[in-house]
């Protein structure tokens, strides 16, 4: 079975794919539309996304979001 994990990015979505018995391969694809088209059928996607939307916006993103920025550094 075909697993991906996806995640958006500025160029669209990029995913990280594994087949039975081949290394791991990603790639950036311009729309969900086309990551989709580019996989078989029966593929377990796994989309990283928020659960839910705050009530109210925060200066800074939601809580995990403010503390890790600084390690990040700028982009």
């Amino acid at each position: 079975m075909t697993i991906v994990g996806v995640d958006g990015c500025k160029a669209g979505w990029i995913a990280v794919r594994r087949d039975p018995g081949a290394a791991p391969s990603a790639a950036v694809f311009p729309s969900f539309a086309a990551l989709l088209d580019a996989l078989p059928a029966d593929a377990t996607v796994a989309v990283d996304m928020p659960i839910g939307l705050p009530d109210v916006s925060q200066k800074g993103g939601r809580g995990p979001e403010a503390l890790v920025r600084p390690l990040l550094g700028n982009r």
